[in-house]
């Protein structure tokens, strides 16, 4: 059974997430958080193996908060579900410790898929996210978000 940890500031994406991966008999939901914070705090627990959490949110971000919890608890991975598409923080975010990035719009049996892949300690790599690696290598490897390049 792999216990998750969701956090996300929208109560009614919790509540879906929820829902779905309790159709999962692999899968459990153990805790929420609505904050950076309080995703912190989740994990301090030691009653998930996953975090499920978005990025953009009040107080302290997702950003903020995948620091923290890696520094602490850097065996703990963290799956980034997220509003945003990958060309604005994928490939930096899977630099900074980020197991795997999805965005919001993917189909539910990928994050299943994406929930079981790092919790066996692996990274997960949507195809979207692999192109932007690929894309990386090929150009020199460049930090920068793809849309902050389009106007020079």
């Amino acid at each position: 059974m792999i216990r998750i940890g969701i956090v996300d500031d929208h109560a009614i994406v919790r509540s879906g997430l929820r829902q779905f991966l309790g159709e999962n008999v692999d899968l459990r939901v153990t805790g929420e958080a609505d904050n950076g914070r309080d995703a912190l705090e989740l994990a301090r627990t030691g009653e998930v193996d996953v975090l499920l959490m978005d990025i953009s949110m009040p107080g302290q971000s997702g950003v903020d908060a995948l620091s923290a919890i890696k520094t602490r608890f850097p065996e703990l991975p963290i799956l980034i579900l997220s509003g945003f598409p990958e060309t604005h923080y994928a490939t930096a975010l899977l630099r900074q410790g980020a197991s795997g990035y999805l965005n919001k719009e993917c189909d539910p049996e990928e994050i299943a898929n994406a929930i079981r892949t790092v919790a066996r300690g692996r990274r997960y790599i949507s195809p979207a996210v692999a192109e932007l690696l690929a894309d990386g290598v090929a150009g020199g490897g460049s930090d920068r978000p793809l849309h902050e390049s389009l106007s020079e």
